[in-house]
């Protein structure tokens, strides 16, 4: 598989057993479609719809540690990930 150096993409992991019942309805995206090697695009909206970050995301193989991973552009990558944590509360998602 080739691979490209994106300076400009960042990459955020969700993953923990409860990582495909969190990240659904919190994303846009279908989380029962995506599997290892299937990317899929989708966003994280504010309460009233407006997009917060748009991303690419996957899921990583149970050999790689499993969960799902999100390809989104660099500068939005830590407040992406900080905003993901917010709706954390009690499941167990990393």
């Amino acid at each position: 598989m080739k691979a490209a150096f994106l300076p400009d993409r960042g990459v955020v992991k969700v993953s923990g057993e409860d990582a495909r019942a969190f990240l659904d309805g919190l994303i846009t995206t279908n989380v029962e479609l995506v599997r290892p090697g299937v990317g899929r695009f989708g966003a994280l909206l504010t309460p009233q719809g407006k997009i917060i970050v748009d991303f690419l995301v996957t899921e990583a193989p149970e050999a790689h540690g499993g969960g799902f991973v999100f390809d989104v552009p660099l500068a939005l990558a830590q407040a992406f990930a900080t905003k993901l944590g917010f709706y954390k509360l009690r499941k167990k998602v990393t």
